[in-house]
């Protein structure tokens, strides 16, 4: 059975075809200010340790799990000191994402860009080795 499943996706693999056109990283620049964390996680790095402390072998996915429920748990009244939070972040956030914006593009975008080049140098570079080498397979003849 496994030898014939292992045939088949060969055989697949064979004739698969990837998606046309390149999937570019998009860059992503370190100075560019970092998004405010929501209520929830304001909540999670409040309460985090205390979980933490009462069960050290617990998992991640335990501890976020157990955070959830008392997340779902908690009444609006409780939420509202980490809403409150989140959205005074969130206003900040926005005024220094709009002063970045405003400041056009960042250095780091345009190093970017200087790689871009650098690469089509390199490309060009080897090009020209090529057409080197065949001029040395020409004066052999």
């Amino acid at each position: 059975m496994a030898k014939a499943n292992k045939t088949r996706y060969e055989s697949e693999m064979k004739t698969d075809i990837p998606p046309k056109g390149e999937t570019k990283k998009k860059f992503k620049d370190p100075s560019a200010p970092k998004r405010p964390p929501s209520a929830f996680f304001l909540f999670c790095s409040e309460y985090r340790p205390e979980i933490k402390g009462e069960r050290p072998g617990r998992f991640i996915g335990d501890v976020a799990k157990r955070l959830g429920e008392m997340w779902n748990n908690t009444a609006a009244d409780g939420k509202q000191p980490y809403e409150k939070n989140a959205a005074k972040l969130k206003g900040k956030y926005e005024k220094d994402i709009a002063a970045y914006r405003a400041k056009g593009k960042p250095d780091a975008a345009k190093k970017g860009v200087g790689e871009a080049e650098k690469s089509k140098k390199k490309e060009e570079k080897e090009d020209g080795e090529d057409e080197e080498d065949e001029d040395e397979e020409k004066d052999d003849e």
